[in-house]
This record gives C-alpha cells, structure tokens and sequence, in this order.
C-alpha cells in the first residue's frame, strides 16, 4: 500500500442530588518478581502466607521496618495459589502484608508514637466514605520503590517508605494509565471523559504543533476557542458530583486544566481551592518570605511560613529516615516547601471537615521540573547526594530527594486519618472510613525511571502513559487489599468510581467513558472483560528525546495497537510478553490488527476525534485505498481501490486497508 511520505525516527445540565444537599451550596528488578511470586496472566493476583508471621507497627525512631526485614518475613512464609468462583486465579499477600507496616506512624514532639485507633475496620462504616485523592506529577512508573505496581521494576535507590506500605496493604494495579502528559490525564480525571470529547479536546500541555514548522502535518486545534489548555467551564467534573453527593470538596496543589483559580471553584466543584491555578507547575519549590510565587495559587500561603521547631519535631521527624537531628533541625527558619505545604492544607481541610464525608484532591507538584539542588528540602539533598548509587537504576539526588519528600507528605496523610477520631464512626479513626489513592498523571521523563518500558511522557509509547496506581483503606469492606491487580484501568475510571462510592447521580445523558471499579477495589467483581483502552494524539510532540507524531491507539487485553498517521503505519505489540514494545506483531497476527483496527476506527468516530491536517506549502497525497477509513467526522467504506488526494489543510485520515499485510 502507498505510504505518506514522511520519515519516522520511531516513536456541564440539572443534577439530581443523592444524598443530603451541602448546608452552603535494573539490577534489582528481578528481586521482586521473586520475592512475590508473579505471574503474568491473571488479572488478580493474591499471596497468600500461612505461618502466622505478623510485623507490629514500630515505636522507635525508625518508624518503618526496614526492606531487610520484610523480605526476610516474606521468605519465612509459604504462598499459596487459590481460585475462585468470582476471579481467576489470584494470590494474597495476607497477614504479612496486612500487619507489616512499612509507613511511619506520627510521633507527638516528646518522641512517643501516636497510637492509631480501633481495630482494624471490619464493618462498612456510616455510609459515605471519605475519599482521599493523592495525584504525583510526572512519576515514572518505576520510580516508587515497590515493585507491586511495576511488575518487579521499582527503583530501590528511591526511598518511598508509604507508598511502599499503602501497595502491601492494598491493592496494587500494575496495568494503570494516565494520558502522556498532564493536560490530558488531569482532564479525563476531572471529566471521566477521553481527550476527543468536545467538553476536553485536551491531548498535549500547550498545542499540538510541537515539533516546529517543517512537520509534514499540522496538529488540530486543541482545547478552548482562544487556544488555552484548559477545560470549558461547562465541563462537568467529579468535584461537582461528589459536592452534589453532599460531600465537602476541596482542591489542594496543582490544578492546571483551567483558565483561571477562581474557576477551581466557581464552574469545576471544588468548595476550596488551596494552591490550584493555571499553572502547570510550580516555577520554584520553596516559599520566599512566607509567600509562594504566582505559579502556586496563593490560598497555599497560609501554610507558607518558615519552618518551627515545633513544625519539624511535629511534621518531620517522625517521617524522616536516615536523617540526623542536628540536620533536621538546621531547617528550622528557612522556607517551607511547597510539599509540606500540600501536606499540612490537606490536613487542616481534613480536620475541618471531619464530620461530614469530605473528598479531598491533593495534586502535589513535585517531582515536575525544574529539578536542580535548590528545589529539594536542604536535609533530604544531604541525605542523597551522601547516598551511593546502587547498579542499575538512576541516581539523581535531587529527584530521589523530591520524590521522599512527596512521600514523606503523604505519610503525614494517611497517618493523620489513622489516628483522627471519626465522629460519624465513634470508636474508630477516619482511616476505617476513608480511601486513598494514590497515582501519577503520566509516565515520567527522561529523567525518571520507567523501568523496562520504551517512551517518555509526552508520547504514546508505554513509557509515557503507564502510572503506578494503588488504592488503600483500612477497612476491607471498602478495599480489599493486600492484592496486585493486571486489570488496565485508566484515569476515566475515577470519576464514575467515585460518584458510585458517593452515591452521586450524573446528570441526565452524561456517560462517562470509563467504568466504576469499587467491584474490583472490594473484590467482588475482578473482570471487566475485553475493554479497549483509548489514546489519540493528533499532533507533534518532538523535542530532545521524544519523538511524538501524530498517532491513535488502542489496548485490548495483552495486545496494543497504534495507528501513524504519516506513515499509514499500523504497529501491534503483545504487553504481555513484550511490555518494552520491541517487536511488531502486524504482519504476524493480521486478524488482530484487522479487529482492533475496526475497533479503533469506530471509536474514533464514535468520539468524533478531529485529525491532523496536511501542512499548508505541502504537496498533495495521492493513495490507492481500498479498506475502511475515517476522517472529517465519518467513517468511509472503500470496497473496491480507490484513488485518494488529501491537498493542504485536509485532514489526513486513518486507513484500515481491507488486507493490512498488502
């Protein structure tokens, strides 16, 4: 089949309220996939230990059992393979994984541990649970360093002690994604909606025509009529939802995906917005002065003030490891960080809202550039640009740096809901009555670690989009944890999850494009049978090591099929044994490329995905086709071959030919 000519180097409506109405309004990648017993194709997964080993929360300085001694335990036990009616075949990681705490719990400043209350949770609570939303930003997959959401890759370099704890206790989804880069991911989160949807139209971080003026194609237009990427105020969002639900909602951190900070608020849901503007990261990491700058939305400022003795004794040393006091309290006087900033909002809105259900975003900023030695805290730079490099994964003391801060905030989190008294469930904390989850919103950067995948953010590849994901609560009958899950799952997913935990009711004719997984959180239902996942980016991403042209792309259960538009290049990659994608599969297994290029074609018409056009001063294309095609709205059947000619500012469509190995 003649190919365009163009070289590849590679790669808002009335709502009925359910609820009360609110009173206002790799060296060590393979030790991993030992140590837990992975297995590749099911999509749940248990470990399941039978001696009777437990771990007690520590008391000691330490706070955290060290790596060390949770391999050592986890050895000492034998696992144990099951089936059941509801799921395939899974594995547990029981009461080891259950009791080993491998976060910190919060020291008061005379050094003993704050004791969490209750037991743990084994009822369902007073109805309504409280949802905790922690959103990363640029987080490569295997960044964290638990292996549980990157099949066995983590970063053991990296330090990311609760992280680690809430993926042992809960479930891990090795098989998550966001879009590739923050724009769209924070989008779809917001909207439950793919990019193409006329109420996003978002697919890059500024436009589509990032790859200078020589590109054969001109990205689409994208987002609002004056170009901003960001969200119309019409957009319905999940923070409208749960506000509609009768939940406090409030917005902490980065927001991004809006014109202006006061939008957060007044058209997307959110009750209070504490950071979030339009800007799409923060310029600098530290306050000056008890102030932030104007990339960091200034309601952050309340929590800006310099640090205090009774700060870092309260909200530092009880989540530092490795650190010296002396080097901890050298912080005193000097500017707080943005992160403890997050950390301490989202606290106080917590507190604030306690007695009612409360869904809190907290969208950190880190570990987004810039990231150099002034946008660490002072005391964790020390403790990495003293650390040697461990063989085979990145050493960068500034992110690894950035990114234990980020889990040291949300340890001060989850430690806060497990020993808050809950006044809607007396007798137990917050934590038996909360979810956290926890992701990113695109693969990482070159900069990042992600693992044995092939990309980076920005791009389609697997590299770009696969997100660690872990979801945790304290009672099982919200998160039945303890669990790795292969299901896919997609950042579409949380609004329709959310508003069915709230009980919240989506206006009339809104459906959402991703699917509630509560069922699969609890274990009662683990399949979501053949759901394709969607990615299109009609534009150019190119710019140091990336390389993004115009390309849509589908998963369907192992297999991922995507579709370049320059090249009329079909590629068809097995994730399940080929998770880097080095080998085209197009030629060898044609039926698939045929049903998942069908499939493709018609979503894309389906979502009424506008395309990239043939760049003004370029010559027109002529091609033979005869297949299936879409473009301009429509889908075009061609059952004989038929002479096609895109001339400039034609859009250039997809060609599914009726033969793909011609």
């Amino acid at each position: 089949m003649p190919r365009l000519t163009a070289p590849r180097s590679r790669c808002r409506g009335d709502v009925a309220v359910a609820g009360p109405p609110r009173a206002a309004a790799a060296a060590d990648r393979t030790s991993l996939t030992s140590l837990y017993h992975r297995i590749s194709l099911p999509p749940r997964r248990r470990l399941e230990t039978t001696g009777g080993v437990s771990v007690t929360r520590p008391t000691a300085a330490c706070h955290a059992a060290p790596p060390q001694v949770i391999r050592q335990i986890l050895s000492a036990t034998q696992h144990t393979e099951r089936t059941s009616p509801m799921s395939p075949l899974t594995l547990r990681l029981g009461a080891v994984a259950a009791t080993a705490t491998l976060g910190c719990t919060a020291l008061a400043a005379t050094g003993t541990a704050a004791a969490p209350l209750g037991a743990a949770a084994t009822q369902a609570g007073p109805g309504q649970p409280n949802i905790v939303f922690v959103l990363a930003d640029d987080l490569g997959w295997a960044d964290v360093s638990t292996g549980l959401t990157n099949k066995g890759s983590g970063n053991t370099y990296n330090e990311t002690r609760t992280v680690d704890r809430l993926a042992e206790e809960g479930v891990a989804f090795d098989n998550a994604y966001g879009g590739p880069n923050c724009v769209p991911t924070r989008a779809a989160l917001l909207t439950g909606l793919y990019a193409p949807r006329p109420t996003n139209n978002l697919y890059l971080v500024g436009d589509l025509d990032r790859g200078g003026d020589g590109t054969l194609l001109d990205g689409a237009p994208q987002g609002l009529p004056d170009g901003d990427d960001a969200l119309p105020g019409e957009a319905y969002t999940v923070g409208e939802a749960l506000r509609d639900a009768g939940y406090a909602t409030g917005y902490v951190g980065k927001f991004h995906v809006t014109k202006t900070a006061e939008q957060i608020t007044t058209d997307f849901g959110f009750e209070e917005n504490l950071g979030g503007s339009n800007s799409g990261h923060a310029s600098q990491y530290h306050a000056i002065n008890g102030k932030f700058n104007n990339s960091i939305g200034p309601a952050l400022d309340r929590f800006a003030a310099d640090y205090t003795q009774e700060y870092v004794d309260q909200n530092i040393k009880p989540y530092s490891h490795g650190v010296g006091d002396a080097t901890l309290d050298a912080l005193v006087g000097t500017d707080k960080h943005v992160t403890d900033a997050v950390a301490d909002a989202t606290v106080d809105f917590i507190d604030r809202h306690k007695d009612e259900p409360f869904f809190t975003w907290v969208s950190d900023y880190a570990v987004h550039a810039p990231i150099g030695d002034k946008q660490p805290r002072a005391d964790l730079l020390a403790k990495y640009q003293a650390k040697p490099a461990l063989p085979g994964h990145p050493a960068d003391a500034s992110y690894s740096a950035l990114l234990e801060g980020l889990d040291q905030g949300l340890a001060r989190i989850v430690d806060h809901l497990e020993t808050t008294p809950d006044p809607r469930n007396p007798g137990h904390p917050l934590a038996d009555n909360t979810i956290v989850v926890f992701t990113s919103d695109n693969g990482g950067t070159a900069d990042a670690d992600n693992g044995w995948l092939s990309g980076y953010k920005g791009e389609v590849r697997e590299g770009g989009l696969r997100v660690p994901a872990i979801v945790w609560s304290k009672n099982a009958h919200l998160v039945d944890g303890a669990v790795v899950d292969s299901t896919p799952v997609h950042a579409v997913d949380y609004l329709p999850t959310f508003a069915s935990l709230a009980g919240a009711q989506l206006p009339k004719g809104l459906r959402p494009d991703g699917v509630d997984l509560s069922g699969i959180w609890r274990n009662e239902s683990t399949q979501l049978g053949a759901r394709p996942l969607f990615w299109h980016l009609p534009g150019y991403l190119i710019e140091g090591a990336r390389d993004q042209r115009p390309e849509t792309v589908i998963r369907s259960g192992p297999w991922k099929l995507s579709y370049r538009y320059e090249t009329q290049d079909w590629d068809l990659y097995n994730l399940d044994s080929d998770i880097a994608e080095t080998t085209d599969l197009a030629a060898a297994y044609p039926d698939v490329t045929q049903r998942l290029g069908s499939r493709l074609i018609r979503w894309l018409n389906d979502v009424d995905a506008p395309l990239a056009t043939l760049r003004e001063g370029k010559d027109p294309i002529t091609v033979t086709f005869q297949g299936t095609a879409y473009s301009d709205g429509k889908i075009t059947h061609y059952d004989e071959p038929t002479q096609l000619t895109f001339q400039p500012g034609d859009e250039v469509p997809a060609l599914l030919p009726t033969a793909v190995t011609e």
